[in-house]
C-alpha cells in the first residue's frame, strides 16, 4: 500500500481553489469484510497528527457535514455503516448487518451487541432510532437524506427498522456517513451536543486541549468495540486553510500526515515521506442548470449544449490549470466506480470550429450568459470565457461571496454554474446531476430516458440489479450534453514514517483511512 508519486511539474493558481475542494466532498445485502480488519490490533502507542482546510461546523448528528469535517466527527460518533478503504465497498460498522423487504420500503439493521457511549451506557435500537428520528424531523445539514423515510421504529433492543414511502437507492450509502450518526438519546438535544457529545466513536474530545475551529484533541476509548481495529491512541486534528501552512508544518515535523500540493511535493524527501495519490476524487462540471430552455432557450437546444462541450479544450485544462494532475473527462461518474464507461471518453474532442457551426446552426451566436464567479470558479474562468467565445457565445461572470454559492446556483437566476463536485456513491452521484431534487438539477429536468431509467433505478432494490439504468443514464447524458464535464481531479496525501492514505476516491475521511508501516 505504500508507494511514490513524483511530481510532474507546477500547477497554476487554480490548484489552491482545487486542493481545498478536491480534500472537501446495497440494497438486501447483509455480509462484508468486518471493520476489524482494515487495520491490525495497534500493540505500541500511536499519536497521528493531520491538517484540514475545515473543521466541524458542529458534532450535533442533525447537523454534521460530510467531507474532511468527518475526520473529528466520526472520531466521536460511530456511524451505522461504512466503507471499506481498499475497495470503497459498503462494509458492517455499528451495524453488523443490514437487509431490505422485497420493494425496498423496510431496511432491517441489526446492531452490534456489546456498543457502549463514552458514559458507559448501552448502544441500542431506542438510541439509534431517537438519533434518526430527530435527524429527520430537524432541519439541518442531514435532514434532506431522510426525505423518502416515513419513521424509524426500535423493534428490539438490537434491531432497527426504517420505513420509507418510496424506496431510496442513495439512503444505504448515506448509512456511512451524516445519516449514519448516532447519538446518545438522553444528551441530543443538550447545548454540548453541538460542541462535546456523548458518543459512542473511537474516541473522547480532549475538552481542554481543543481549540474549536483551530485544533481537535481526540483521546482512544480502550472500552470501544472496534478498539482493537484502531491503531491511534491520540489523533490530533489541525484545521489549516492555507495549503502552504499544512506544508510547512508537515516539512517541520508539527503534524504527521496533509494533503499536499503537487508544485509541493518536489521539496519532500522522499526517503521521509510516503506520498498517497488518490485518482479521482470530485469532477470539474459546468453544470447546465436550464436543460429544458425555460428562461434559457439555447440551452434547451442540444446542439447548444454539445457545443459547450466540444468548445472546452480538456487536455490543456488539465495540463494547464491543474498541472497535468487530472484526467479529462465527458463524464461525471467516479472513474473507480461501476458506471463509469471508458467508451464514452472523447466523445467531445475538441473542435471549436464545429461547436461554432453548430451554435449557427441553433441560431444563437452571440447569445450571453451569466455564471456566478465564486472562489471555485475563479482561476479557471479565463479559460472558459475563451471556449465560449470560440463557440460564438459570450459569458459574464457575475461575482458571488462564498456563503452566497449554494444559494446562487439553486436560485434560477442563471442557467449554468460552475462546479467541483466530490464523489459520495454511484447512486447518490447520479441522484445529485440527474434526478428530480438533485443539486446540480435545480430545475428538475426531466425527459422520457431519464423518466423511465429512474423509475427502474428506484424500484430496483439490489444496485447490481439496476446497473444497466445507471448507465443508460450515463449514456443518455453525454449523448444529450446534459452538463459540460471537464476534468477529473484528484489528492495526493504526504505522510511520515509510512503513513499512508487510502487511495479509492469518494470514501468518507476517518481515521480507518490511514494505514501505517511496522
Amino acid at each position: 500500500m505504500s508507494w511514490t508519486i513524483r511530481p510532474k511539474g507546477r500547477r497554476a493558481s487554480a490548484v489552491a481553489a482545487v486542493a481545498a475542494t478536491s480534500a472537501l466532498v446495497f440494497a438486501g445485502c447483509s455480509a462484508g469484510a468486518e471493520p476489524e480488519a482494515e487495520g491490525g490490533a495497534g500493540e505500541t502507542e500511536r499519536d497521528l497528527a493531520i491538517a484540514v482546510q475545515s473543521g466541524p461546523n458542529s458534532l450535533d448528528p442533525a447537523q454534521v457535514v460530510d467531507g474532511q469535517q468527518m475526520f473529528v466527527w466520526t472520531s466521536v460518533l460511530d456511524t451505522l455503516l461504512a466503507r471499506d478503504s481498499e475497495t470503497g465497498e459498503l462494509i458492517p460498522h455499528a451495524a453488523e448487518s443490514w437487509e431490505y423487504n422485497e420493494d425496498g420500503t423496510v431496511l432491517t439493521l441489526q446492531l452490534r451487541e456489546g456498543m457502549t457511549f463514552s458514559d458507559e451506557s448501552s448502544v441500542d435500537a431506542a438510541a439509534v432510532a431517537a438519533t434518526m428520528e430527530r435527524t429527520r424531523k430537524t432541519p439541518g445539514a442531514v435532514q434532506s437524506k431522510f426525505e423518502k423515510v416515513s419513521e424509524v421504529v426500535a423493534v428490539d433492543d438490537l434491531i432497527v427498522e426504517v420505513r420509507f414511502d418510496a424506496h431510496d437507492p442513495q439512503f444505504i450509502y448515506n448509512l456511512a456517513l451524516g445519516a449514519g450518526a448516532i447519538g446518545h438519546p438522553d444528551t441530543l438535544d443538550d447545548q454540548r451536543t453541538e460542541t462535546d457529545p456523548i458518543g459512542s466513536g473511537p474516541y473522547t474530545l480532549d475538552v481542554e486541549n481543543t481549540v474549536a475551529g483551530t485544533t481537535y484533541v481526540l483521546e482512544k476509548r480502550d472500552d470501544h468495540w472496534n478498539a482493537d481495529a484502531i491503531e491511534v491512541d491520540t489523533f490530533t486534528v489541525r484545521v489549516l486553510p492555507d495549503p502552504t501552512a499544512a506544508f510547512n508544518a508537515l516539512q517541520a515535523g508539527e503534524i504527521d500526515a496533509a494533503g499536499v500540493r503537487a508544485e509541493m511535493l518536489a521539496q519532500l524527501d522522499e526517503s521521509q515521506f510516503t506520498f498517497s495519490e488518490i485518482e479521482a476524487t470530485a469532477v470539474v462540471v459546468l453544470d447546465i442548470l436550464d436543460r429544458a430552455g425555460e428562461t434559457w432557450p439555447a440551452l434547451g437546444d442540444e446542439r447548444v449544449r454539445q457545443a459547450l462541450n466540444l468548445a472546452v479544450n480538456r487536455d490543456d485544462f488539465v495540463t494547464g490549470l491543474l498541472g497535468g494532475q487530472g484526467q479529462a473527462t465527458e463524464q461525471v461518474f467516479n472513474p473507480q466506480g461501476e458506471v463509469y464507461d471508458p467508451a464514452l471518453e472523447g466523445a467531445y474532442e475538441y473542435d471549436p470550429e464545429r461547436a461554432r457551426e453548430l451554435v449557427e446552426d441553433a441560431g444563437y451566436v452571440g447569445e450571453t450568459f451569466e455564471i456566478p464567479s465564486t472562489f471555485l470558479s475563479t482561476s479557471f474562468e479565463p479559460a472558459i470565457s475563451q471556449a465560449f467565445e470560440d463557440a460564438g457565445l459570450k459569458v459574464e461572470w457575475v461575482s458571488v461571496p462564498p456563503q452566497q454559492a449554494q444559494s446562487a446556483h439553486l436560485s434560477g437566476d442563471y442557467g449554468i454554474s460552475f462546479q467541483i463536485v466530490g464523489f459520495n456513491s454511484d447512486p447518490a452521484d447520479a441522484f445529485y446531476h440527474y434526478a428530480l431534487g438533485g443539486f446540480g438539477n435545480p430545475a428538475n429536468y426531466s425527459d422520457d430516458v431519464l423518466e423511465e431509467q429512474f423509475a427502474t433505478i428506484n424500484s430496483t432494490v439490489e444496485f447490481d440489479g439496476a446497473l444497466d439504468a445507471y448507465r443508460a443514464v450515463n449514456e443518455h447524458a453525454v449523448e444529450q450534453a446534459l452538463e459540460v464535464p471537464i476534468a477529473y481531479i484528484g489528492s495526493t496525501w504526504a505522510g511520515r514514517d509510512g503513513i499512508t492514505y487510502s487511495t479509492v476516491g469518494g470514501l468518507p475521511t476517518t481515521i480507518r483511512a490511514f494505514d501505517f508501516e511496522g
